[in-house]
């Protein structure tokens, strides 16, 4: 293992010299010692800072059941050095908000969605028994039609509405007899649009999705 080069190269054992190994590449490998801001700056920070200068960006996990993902992406909110990326996102775009310009306008919006046996739900909307629909627009690319949207103007609304949207998540009962989500995938799509006071600004408006 190479962490410099990043990469994984197996050699079969007992093997002549003549048998190709097999290698394997990799960005960044965290071991037990990480801790939820290791991964956030190393992972997150650098996709947010690009969303605040204008671009999109996506972060998400994947992985088996009970391999940290909702850890990963979610913490414990309440304690701050357990956050996980979603909060510490919210937290790093509005430190950057609060310290931005005074011609520089930020609209920050939220929208929390589930994809369960294939159907999306929103976990904000006040029914959740509609399944909404995964569309296309040449402007805008995909979308969630109808997927409910709330602005929010600190983290602190932020997890408010994830709690409640946590709430209506699909919880089933496995052999165990304890809850879990199985083969749930929650998702946070956020909309960070700014604007300039500034006439000479070359954009005067910015829209961007995480």
């Amino acid at each position: 293992i190479s962490e410099v080069e990043g990469s994984v190269i197996l050699h079969k054992v007992n093997s002549n010299n003549e048998e190709p190994y097999k290698q394997f590449t990799f960005d960044i490998v965290f071991d037990v010692q990480s801790k939820q801001l290791d991964v956030y700056n190393k992972v997150a920070r650098p996709i947010v800072e690009k969303v605040l200068e204008g671009y999109n960006g996506t972060i998400f996990a994947y992985g088996q059941t009970g391999t940290g993902k909702t850890y990963t992406m979610e913490g414990i909110r309440t304690v701050p050095e357990l956050r996980g990326i979603i909060p510490n996102s919210f937290a790093h775009i509005f430190g950057a908000i609060a310290k931005a310009d005074k011609n520089t306008r930020f609209l920050v919006r939220v929208s929390y969605l589930e994809i369960y046996n294939e159907e999306v739900r929103d976990l904000l909307g006040k029914d959740q028994s509609i399944r909404l629909d995964v569309k296309e627009r040449p402007d805008i690319g995909v979308y969630v039609k109808d997927l409910s949207s709330f602005v929010v103007h600190s983290p602190n609304e932020m997890d408010k509405l994830m709690t409640y949207g946590n709430r209506n998540r699909k919880f089933v009962l496995n052999s165990t007899r304890h809850f879990h989500l199985s083969q749930t995938y929650g998702g946070t799509v956020s909309l960070v649009a700014r604007s300039s006071a500034n006439v000479h600004a070359k954009n005067p408006l910015n829209a961007n999705h995480m």
